[in-house]
């Protein structure tokens, strides 16, 4: 049997699901300037008699929002997704034109024709050891494309902008034990297909 190859996580990439291939990543060669980490919490206030102040029960809290602006170049990304990514390419295509499409495509809903749902396709980010977050694309798509212009008449590198809503619930012990890194999950290695030492 032969050894597989043994699982390393990138530091940096993006993997959406529901999409008509099914599920697709692509391993980011970029570092953020800043990231915006975000979560809202509210109380409802009620006023008792006899107190000076109001006593507050839990309403609901959410959704945790992460924000960020990257900035992506053709040959680097050409370069650490060959033979990594499995994203489908068109003909003509390269590996940034890949995941702006996918970014567009995932911005509107995917319809189940058998119950007439609507399933909002799912986007995962992974910035290096400090951030994590699955959810939903909550706003808008920004893109801006920037010169050189290379000899097949496209922009060099391109500027995105990305805001992801958490959609999985979690606990005040489960946000303070892993923080802004909570909810990377190994389930991932399956969409990858790369197996550990153990064929796992």
């Amino acid at each position: 049997m032969a050894t597989m190859k043994k699982f390393e996580m990138p530091e940096n990439y993006i993997y959406i699901s529901h999409l008509d291939e099914g599920y697709q990543f692509w391993r980011l060669p970029f570092w953020p300037d800043s990231i915006s980490d975000t979560m809202r919490s509210t109380f409802g206030e009620t006023q008792a008699l006899g107190r000076s102040a109001p006593v507050y029960t839990f309403s609901n809290a959410g959704p945790r929002q992460v924000q960020f602006q990257i900035k992506l170049h053709r040959d680097m990304m050409d370069d650490v997704n060959m033979n990594w990514s499995n994203a489908a390419l068109e003909d003509g295509e390269d590996y940034l034109d890949a995941l702006i499409r996918a970014l567009q495509s995932i911005a509107v809903p995917k319809y189940n024709l058998s119950n007439k749902a609507v399933e909002p396709p799912l986007i995962a980010i992974k910035i290096g050891d400090e951030v994590f977050c699955k959810g939903i694309l909550s706003s808008e798509i920004g893109l801006t494309k920037e010169k050189p212009i290379l000899s097949n008449n496209k922009y060099a590198q391109c500027s995105l902008s990305i805001t992801v809503s958490e959609i999985d619930p979690y606990d005040a012990t489960t946000v303070y034990k892993n923080g802004s890194f909570r909810g990377v999950v190994n389930t991932l290695k399956k969409g990858m297909n790369i197996g550990d030492d153990r064929g796992e």
